[in-house]
């Protein structure tokens, strides 16, 4: 049985942690340092971190969302649903009922 990487020995890993990279990837971090987003290479990565949880966070909403898709033209097919009309006003409905996102 192959364990995941999320299992076994990762999990209780405390020590500090030396690794290796390849001079094409030194290059690239030096790149964004270059360019004043981040003061250390631990920054960049802490910031990579922060992506690859939010990539996997939208996968999982991407997943649940196809499935709600797939519910709903399921009942389309069989003729259950709204119109066009009584669609579009749920819609202005569930606009207005949610606060807005904040964007600065």
């Amino acid at each position: 049985m192959e364990e995941s990487l999320s299992s076994g020995w990762l999990q209780s890993y405390t020590r500090p942690m030396a690794i290796t990279l390849g001079v094409a990837i030194e290059e690239r971090i030096q790149r964004q340092i270059d360019r004043g987003v981040f003061r250390e290479p631990a920054e960049l990565l802490a910031h990579a971190l922060d992506l690859v949880e939010a990539e996997g966070d939208l996968s999982a909403r991407r997943g649940k969302l196809f499935a709600r898709l797939e519910v709903s033209c399921a009942q389309a097919d069989r003729g259950e649903g709204y119109t066009e009309e009584e669609l579009r006003a749920r819609m202005a409905e569930r606009r207005a009922s949610q606060p807005l996102a904040h964007t600065g």
